[in-house]
């Protein structure tokens, strides 16, 4: 999928010498948490995070990464781990897509159907009121 946000990609360029990224490096790696020593001053086990950046995420710490981004973006408050599923993050997209463009066919691309038919019967949701302000503008333009 294309990212037109420039920003974007200073900031991953960044990263990558940064973090002296290599070709089979995952942008977000599987990493583990691994117990030290206690710590009497803190009251807790110390621990050191290890990153494997040749292996992906898996589906557990995938779920954990989503949630503090949610938290960090204030949609979810902080320690909040459900609710709010990536798939609904998916249908909003595409909604906003085609609330904002009216191209259904740009909406197809951007979530990867195979069938613009899977796009407009499933992942599209236009309400009544859509539909009027809709009207409105054809009338409009055609009383000019």
């Amino acid at each position: 999928m294309p990212i037109p946000d420039h920003g974007f990609w200073n900031d991953l360029g960044r990263l990558i010498v940064e973090d002296e990224s290599a070709p089979n490096h995952y942008l977000v790696p599987r990493r583990k948490a691994i117990p030290k020593k206690w710590d009497a001053v803190a009251g807790r086990n110390q621990s050191v995070t290890h990153f494997f950046h040749d292996q992906p995420m898996g589906a557990h710490g995938l779920h954990n990464w989503w949630y503090r981004c949610l938290g960090r973006a204030g949609v979810v408050p902080e320690g909040t781990t459900s609710g709010e599923r990536m798939h609904k993050a998916r249908h909003t997209a595409g909604q906003r897509m085609l609330d904002k463009t009216g191209n259904l066919k740009a909406v197809q691309k951007l979530l990867g159907h195979s069938s613009i038919q899977t796009t407009a019967d499933i992942y599209t949701d236009w309400d009544i009121d859509q539909l009027a302000a809709s009207l409105s503008e054809v009338l409009m333009e055609d009383e000019d």
